[in-house]
């Protein structure tokens, strides 16, 4: 759960951190969550293996923009966009992995080589959320840290 110690960012607003790769660099990040797609059911059915795992839920892909503003070159896998969840009505959604969970356009982080200050990337995460949720929030934030959170 998150902190309610800062205010929720707008869509496309853009926090700025410090990131420690796996690969040990620790580029400085600007993010910025900028929208989320709510699917269908039939479309929640098809992204897992047992369809009862989708029952009552729906995928919400979660868009977001990081760029790099300085600090070391990423030379190969960031994981900086694996640190995005989707939240509905103030619970995680349940994260869809593999390449069903990618939509077109979004970059695979396992494709990205050499990740220079001045590029960005939009890097998605799909989750199931349910289907009647009220309230769709992104939130990033790494292990231990403060998160940045967007309203939706």
């Amino acid at each position: 759960m998150r902190s309610d110690a800062e205010p929720p960012l707008q869509p496309g607003q853009a926090g700025t951190r410090a990131f420690k790769e796996d690969t040990g660099v620790v580029p400085t990040y600007r993010i910025a969550a900028q929208k989320v797609d709510i699917g269908t059911a039939a479309e929640a059915k098809a992204l897992v293996s047992n369809p009862a795992d989708a029952e009552g839920k729906v995928p919400a892909v979660a868009y977001v923009k990081y760029t790099h503003v300085r600090g070391a070159t990423v030379k190969e896998y960031p994981r900086v966009g694996d640190y995005a969840e989707v939240y509905a009505d103030g619970r995680r959604g349940a994260k869809v992995t593999g390449a069903a969970g990618r939509p077109k356009g979004c970059a695979d982080s396992d494709e990205i080589k050499n990740w220079r200050s001045g590029q960005s990337y939009l890097l998605c995460n799909t989750f199931l959320i349910p289907a009647r949720a009220r309230s769709v929030e992104v939130m990033w934030t790494e292990i231990g840290g403060e998160p940045f959170v967007w309203t939706f």
